[in-house]
Formats: structure tokens, C-alpha cells, sequence
């Protein structure tokens, strides 16, 4: 009961988003300096930080996973959080395994399925801070998120690869337009991170609030 008391209080809570926060700080360091030292060695369109981003949406697999479980099983939110969660797993995959881009199609182009993937955020930002009833702070990192998401997107489609590119710029290496693209991926991947785990926090204490409140 200690714990669950200490949680409550709002100065504990607020060093949990701050410990969070700053993991995910170091982690984004530790990737960009990483990429920046191992540059040279990395084959063009391969990337330390495209494994990151790999290893970034499988942690938001698991998050959501957790969060669905928070709610009855038949619940709504729960069958919404799994649908969240398949979708992160199949970018992760995409990322380290380069599906879409093995793929013999023409919509197998990543510049199609990012652009399919950007239409539907909004939806499903809406959706999980609608459903959750989500704090300020949850609500304020998905806001950026979907803003360093439209930013990573516009970047990407500059690299002239694929059939949607919008614009080239030639005095940028391809190899570095890739991990440029790759970190601005990260940056918009760890800022949904910190919202869903400000999420599962508030869903994990309201949860906890309502168990020591039944009779």
C-alpha cells in the first residue's frame, strides 16, 4: 500500500515521466553517436539507428500489449489496444527486415505505406486518448509525435528513392539522407514511447485507485 500511495503522490509520478524521459534521451544519443562512429561500415540503406527504430516500435509492441491488458477482455479498448500493437509489430518487422521493400508490388513502396501509416495516426491518436481519458502530458507527446512524424515523412520522401519522392537534394550523400531519415524516424517513434508510457502509468494508478476504492 506504501507503493501505491507513493505513486499517487503527483511529485513521484513526475519523476517517473522524468526517469522515462531521460532513458530515452541517452538512447537516442547512444544511437545518433553510434550511427555517426560506424558510419563508414554500414552498408548504404542500412543503419545502426534502423535497427533502433526496430527495437523502439517492438518496445511500443510491448506497451501497448500491456495496456490492452489492463482492460476485461471482451472490452472494446482491449480488441483497439491488440490492433495498435499488431501495427507496431508489423512496422518493427518492416524495419529490420525490410518487408514492404522486398515486396513485388508497387504499393510495396515504403513512401506508399508511410503515407498510408501517417493517414491513420490521427485516428488512432484520437481513438487511445479518447478511451483512456489520457493526462495533459500523454496527450502533448502524441501532438508532437504526429508533428515529428509528418517532419520524418517530408524528409523521407526528398531522398529520391521510390515513386512518390517529392524533391532531391544532391549535395546529400544516399547513405546519409538514410540515416538522417532513420534518426528523424526515431525521434517521432521515442516521442510516441513517452506517451504510452505516461498512458500506461495514468491507466495503471486509475486502475489501482478503483481497486482501493471497492468495498
Amino acid at each position: 500500500m506504501l507503493i501505491i500511495q507513493t505513486l499517487f503522490d503527483l511529485t513521484a509520478l513526475r519523476q517517473v515521466y522524468r526517469i522515462f524521459g531521460l532513458a530515452l534521451v541517452i538512447f537516442f544519443a547512444a544511437v545518433c553517436w553510434l550511427a555517426a562512429q560506424y558510419f563508414d561500415q554500414m552498408p548504404t540503406g542500412d543503419s545502426l539507428a534502423e535497427y533502433a527504430n526496430g527495437f523502439a516500435l517492438g518496445t511500443g509492441t510491448l506497451l501497448t500489449l500491456v495496456i490492452a491488458q489492463q482492460h476485461p477482455l471482451r472490452a472494446p479498448a482491449r480488441l483497439f489496444w491488440w490492433v495498435v500493437a499488431l501495427g507496431f509489430a508489423v512496422v518493427a518487422a518492416n524495419e529490420v527486415f525490410n518487408i514492404f521493400d522486398r515486396a513485388e508490388r508497387a504499393w510495396g513502396d515504403d513512401d506508399y505505406s508511410d503515407l498510408i501509416i501517417l493517414c491513420l495516426t490521427p485516428i488512432g491518436l484520437y481513438l487511445a486518448c479518447t478511451l483512456e481519458s489520457a493526462p495533459r502530458l500523454a496527450v502533448t507527446a502524441m501532438k508532437f509525435g504526429f508533428l515529428f512524424q509528418c517532419i520524418s515523412d517530408l524528409i523521407d520522401l526528398c531522398d529520391g528513392d521510390g515513386y512518390l519522392y517529392l524533391y532531391q537534394v544532391p549535395m546529400i550523400d544516399r547513405a546519409l539522407m538514410d540515416v538522417v531519415t532513420d534518426i528523424s524516424e526515431l525521434i517521432f517513434i521515442e516521442t510516441y514511447l513517452f506517451g504510452l508510457g505516461c498512458l500506461l502509468l495514468h491507466i495503471v494508478i486509475r486502475r489501482l485507485r478503483l481497486q482501493g476504492e471497492a468495498p
